[in-house]
This record gives C-alpha cells, sequence and structure tokens, in this order.
C-alpha cells in the first residue's frame, strides 16, 4: 500500500469503533504498518473497505466534498488501485 505513517495514521482516525471482522483485520494490519519498515499488503476488499471510509469522510458539505489534505492525499494514491 502506498501510503506513508501519517497517512496510515488518518485512515485508522477514520474508525474509531470497528464492528465486522474483516474492518477488525484491516485496522489489526494497517497498526502493524505504522512501525514496519517494509509496505503493507492489503487485499482489494480490503482497499474497498477503505475507499467506503474515505467516502463517508468525504460526505457534502454545503454541496460540495470535504477535501482536507490528508483526506486528499489518501484519495490520490488511492484512487488509481481501484
Amino acid at each position: 500500500m502506498p501510503l506513508v505513517r501519517r497517512e496510515i495514521e488518518y485512515v485508522l482516525s477514520l474508525r474509531e469503533t470497528v464492528f465486522w471482522p474483516d474492518e477488525k483485520r484491516l485496522v489489526d494490519k494497517l497498526q502493524r504498518g505504522i512501525n514496519s519498515e517494509t509496505p503493507i499488503e492489503i487485499s482489494r476488499v480490503q482497499l474497498r473497505i477503505i475507499w467506503g471510509w474515505l467516502e463517508e469522510e468525504m460526505g457534502g458539505h454545503l454541496g460540495r466534498p470535504v477535501l482536507h489534505t490528508e483526506l486528499r492525499a489518501v484519495v490520490a494514491k488511492l484512487e488509481p488501485l481501484l
């Protein structure tokens, strides 16, 4: 996954609680990836889960999507992988 530590931390901040086992496995993997020097490998399903979190975060504000610096960086890196 092409995200740097700060971006992974941002993605993790999107989910304070997880309900589904797939989300729990993904959160665990991302937490391990923060301290790893090698890039983490995520499946297409896990990429879709992250994308869903990002879409929730991008929810409209006055009819426009909300895109701040961290969100824009993560979206730019992950969108081509979809």
